[in-house]
């Protein structure tokens, strides 16, 4: 980046005054040095704005409260939003391990509506993923006995049917799980200074800054993916960090688009832990993919002054047997997702850790465990798809004439009714409520295989977490080491599951694809643990 190469510069120049030049000059040039930093990570741009981190315990019910409210996503353009509390999206909701949370939703909408605690660990009658959804002027509590790791979660509508858009309309927030083992690790932990949640999402917006989004039927085969990226409910975000060590949370809170996160000076970070919380030890990676629903902490070294975290394109394939297409994105280019501004401050700098928190070894074979296979396919496929001319640009960016905010122009694109309906199923199968696809043995440790043939899927579990023991038959990638709850399956994943959590038929969990899109088209099962 060459905002951090002029800043390395400077400093360097008054290094080299100050041995040549009598001492009022170096300290002259040492203060250019500093000035001259100061202004380059100075980044202009919209300050994120932080949920509040609130305590949820056992002893008073906590209200989450569906309702109206008003937003700026784009700057000094507030416009009618939903959320939970009365802002877009929601609080932080935190939760210590070992102990029981009561949670009351409130239903102040004008739609039914329901709430799924994503990657929390608790009996499928709380946790909401097929629960119909309340009516307006209704309430619903759930009983959330906090039994796992610390981790960073999230929890959202999951309506079938309107999850794509009550998620895009701000039905979502952070969900925090706290136990023993965290403070002991020395991370930073400071909320909104050295321990900042970031909320990546994207949208198109019209001429008065409101987030627009397609009907379900015109995004229903590779889901929306819109031209501005925001961070926390902004666009052009900036956050301001000390000049030290930060921990980054990282959600995807998006609805189809799989972010490809770098830092623009390709600085390397440490990832500490992923869906399921702190993986043994830090992995360095200067390269993080993050799939709809997938979260992720990394720890950033800021010292070396700012650097605007980027995405690559989501560029994806689309398959039909030997025949293979490269869907664009709307984005072109790689785009910045986040802008840093550097401060100084006089906090003793905290260290990477070289150990985090033991995980179970994996198996050194899975022969004799149960196992499952779940075909995730998009009828019809590409064989159709491939024949329609501009079909891939539909496919990526079926809005027409929306100017996104910074972003491309629309261009002239097919109609919707102009194309097939594809059919979206796992097994041959759409979701249908009340039937139960599959039946798991309370306390059962399975293989469940997951094959996308036609294009990348982040395949969700409810109801635990997993490990990853292969991908596309080989070992599992370096960021999906620790247990998890999403993955993105981009031919064939196995996972290694045990389920200890109940579910029955009146409410079970599910399984879907998290391109949420897909899920609310179909593409999703229904499994009792008894």
């Amino acid at each position: 980046m060459v905002v951090s190469r002029l800043s390395r510069r400077a400093l360097l120049t008054g290094a080299a005054l100050g041995l040549l030049a009598p001492f009022g000059t170096a300290v002259a040039a040492k203060k250019q040095a500093r000035d001259a930093k100061k202004a380059a990570t100075a980044q202009p741009g919209v300050q994120i704005p932080y949920p509040p981190l609130v305590d949820v315990g056992a002893t008073a019910v906590y209200d989450l409260v569906a309702q109206p409210a008003t937003h700026a996503f784009v700057k000094d353009k507030p416009v009618a939003a939903i959320g939970y509390g009365g802002t877009y999206m929601g609080p932080a909701l935190r939760l210590k391990r070992g102990t029981t949370a009561r949670v009351r939703l409130v239903n102040r909408l004008d739609r039914p509506t329901n709430v799924h605690w994503h990657g929390l660990l608790v009996e499928g009658r709380f946790d909401g993923g097929t629960h119909p959804g309340i009516a307006p002027g209704e309430t619903w509590e759930a009983s959330l006995a906090v039994d796992q790791p610390a981790a960073t979660l999230w929890y959202h509508a999951h309506v079938h049917g309107s999850t794509t858009r009550d998620v895009h309309d701000g039905l979502a927030g952070l969900l925090i799980v706290e136990d023993d083992k965290t403070a002991a690790l020395g991370l930073p932990s400071t909320w909104g200074v050295d321990d900042l949640p970031l909320v990546l999402q994207d949208r198109d917006f019209d001429a008065d800054g409101k987030p627009v989004l397609p009907p379900l039927a015109a995004a229903l085969e590779h889901g929306f993916r819109g031209r501005s990226l925001i961070v926390n409910g902004v666009a052009e975000a900036r956050a301001r960090v000390p000049e030290r060590l930060v921990r980054l949370r990282l959600l995807n809170a998006s609805g189809a688009r799989t972010f490809r996160l770098a830092f623009e000076d390709r600085r390397t970070f440490r990832l500490i832990a992923g869906d399921g919380g702190f993986l043994t030890a830090p992995v360095e990676l200067s390269f993080l993919p993050l799939a709809p629903g997938e979260r992720a902490e990394i720890l950033v070294d800021f010292t070396a002054g700012a650097s605007p975290l980027m995405t690559d394109p989501d560029t994806h394939e689309h398959r039909a047997g030997r025949e293979v297409m490269n869907l664009p994105d709307v984005l072109a280019q790689p785009t910045r997702v986040l802008d840093f501004e550097v401060k100084p401050d006089s906090v003793a700098a905290h260290t990477v850790p070289k150990a985090l928190v033991p995980l179970a070894a994996l198996p050194e074979s899975t022969i004799g465990l149960p196992r499952r296979r779940f075909e995730l396919r998009v009828v019809p496929g590409a064989e159709t798809a491939m024949s329609m001319p501009g079909h891939a640009q539909h496919m990526m960016h079926p809005v027409e004439g929306h100017a996104g905010h910074g972003g491309h122009g629309g261009g002239d694109q097919p109609a919707a009714d102009a194309l097939p309906a594809p059919k979206l199923t796992i097994n041959g199968k759409s979701f249908a409520m009340g039937r139960i696809d599959e039946k798991v043995a309370f306390g059962a440790t399975e293989v469940w295989e997951i094959v996308s043939p036609e294009m990348a899927h982040p395949f969700h579990l409810h109801g635990a977490h997993f490990r990853v023991l292969s991908e596309d038959g080989e070992q599992a990638k370096l960021w999906n080491g620790g247990a998890k709850d999403t993955i993105l399956v981009d031919n064939s994943a196995e996972i290694l599951v045990t389920f200890r959590r109940k579910a029955d038929a009146k409410a079970p969990f599910v399984y879907h694809c998290h391109l949420l899109e897909h899920e609310d088209g179909g593409m999703m099962g229904a499994f009792t643990v008894e």
